[in-house]
């Protein structure tokens, strides 16, 4: 479970922490207050793609870093997981995870089992007849293998 999301230098968003309580968060807010942001943000966690222009304009880095309370996860130290990740206006990318420096890629691999998003309208395909097929095939090689 994300207990707290830091959030320095990413767009409009100067320097802020999101505490997040157990059960339903939701993030309301006018056009423009930053909503798309924060899920950017998760996306950055995660180990997605991330563009220089999001750097907020003067500033030489952006900082994300994510804790998570998950006490039967191996990785976690007292039950917590902190997952941090800079990138430099050059491009360079330090990614941790308590601590220890590791690649995007295996940032990216971490963090599937935590943090799984889903765009607008992307649960369209589940009502396309074609598709269920696929979904049907994929559902069984994963429980052979």
């Amino acid at each position: 479970m994300i207990t707290t999301l830091h959030i320095k230098n990413i767009g409009i968003i100067e320097d802020i922490t999101i505490d997040l309580n157990q059960g339903l968060n939701v993030l309301t807010g006018e056009t423009g207050a930053g909503k798309t942001l924060i899920i950017d943000s998760l996306q950055i966690i995660s180990g997605g793609r991330f563009s220089k222009e999001m750097i907020r304009k003067g500033e030489n880095q952006s900082f994300v870093e994510l804790c998570m309370y998950e006490p039967d996860n191996e990785n976690s130290m007292d039950g917590n997981i902190i997952v941090s990740r800079e990138i430099s206006s050059n491009g360079k990318n330090m990614c941790k995870i308590n601590g220890r420096m590791v690649t995007v890629n295996e940032l990216r691999d971490f963090m599937k089992q935590f943090i799984e998003i889903h765009g607008q309208n992307e649960n369209q395909n589940l009502l396309e007849n074609k598709m269920h097929l696929n979904y049907l095939d994929g559902f069984i090689r994963r429980k052979i293998i």
